[in-house]
This record gives structure tokens, sequence and C-alpha cells, in this order.
């Protein structure tokens, strides 16, 4: 099997807050930032106000307008923290057209400037999301395929053969 495909920067990006979103350290972070800001609320106003009634009104107040708002803010600066490391260092090799050729025992991922094999008994795990398939080979190492590269037959055809996993979540 062979397939061409580009992979571009927001379909890195879209993979950064994906590896993010499911790091147990990441969600424990989200959530010790959305919950403990509405108690270091409550702790300023009740320095702050007087009666009782005006700390539970601003408090309730600060708190909702927080959650509410700390899901879109955190991923809004997640994104351009993002977009701030890939401008800082070379990110040629990855962005841009490349080629995937998968045989019986190996994967090969051809780019401008060079060439990887990698063993299917190396591939760790498989991530399928709606717009892009991530293949892990290590902690550090994966390789991002853009879904709209594979339409009909052949993106279930891709996944049954980068997966050494018959039984995964879609």
């Amino acid at each position: 099997m062979e397939i061409n495909f580009e992979v571009t920067k927001e379909d890195y990006i879209k993979f950064e807050l994906y590896n993010l979103s499911n790091s147990p350290y990441h969600k424990r972070d989200i959530k010790l930032n959305k919950y403990g800001m509405p108690i270091g609320f409550l702790c300023i106003n009740m320095m702050m106000q007087t009666s009782v009634e005006d700390i539970i009104i601003a408090t309730t107040i600060e708190a909702f307008i927080w959650l509410v708002i700390y899901p879109k803010a955190n991923k809004l600066l997640t994104k351009r923290e993002i977009e701030n490391v890939i401008k800082e260092g070379d990110s040629t090799e990855l962005f841009g057209s490349k080629r995937i050729i998968i045989d019986e025992e190996s994967i090969t991922i051809f780019n401008k400037s060079s060439t990887e094999r990698v063993l299917k008994s190396a591939i760790k795990d498989v991530k399928i999301y709606d717009d892009i398939i991530v293949i892990y080979t290590s902690l550090l190492t994966a390789y991002i395929v853009p879904t709209r590269y594979l339409e009909g037959d052949l993106k279930a055809d891709f996944i049954k053969q980068v997966s050494k996993i018959d039984n995964f979540n879609k």
C-alpha cells in the first residue's frame, strides 16, 4: 500500500492538542486550574468583602465566569504556545509532502530530505481521530497521517495495515 499525503501546520497543532488532551498530567493540571481558581476567588473575596452575602455573590459570579471561559481560553493559549514553539525551531521535516509505503514487515516514510523505515513490530500504538491517524513508535516519536487523504475503504485498510491490534476504538 502506498499513500501520498501532506502534513500541514494545522495537522501538527491538532496532533499536539490531542496528545495533551490524552495526557494524565495535563488533565490533572487542567482540573487543578479550573477548580482551584474559584477557591482562590473565595479566599480573596473573604479578605475584601464585609458581608457573607457579598462574598457568596461575588464568588459565585467569578467562579461561573471562570468555569465557562477557562476551557476555551486554555485551548486557545495552548494552541498559541504550540505555534510559537513551531516558529522557534526548524520544522521543515515536520511539514510538507510525504509518502508512506506499507509492506508486510514495515512502514517506510519518505520525506523531502530523508527516508525512515519502521518495523511493524516497533509500532507501540495507533490513535485514530476524525482528522488524523497517529502512529506511535515510542513515547517521543510519532507519524501523523491526515485522514483527508484516506477516502472510503482506504482508511480502514490503512488502519488494518499499520495496527498490530485487531480491535481498536475508531
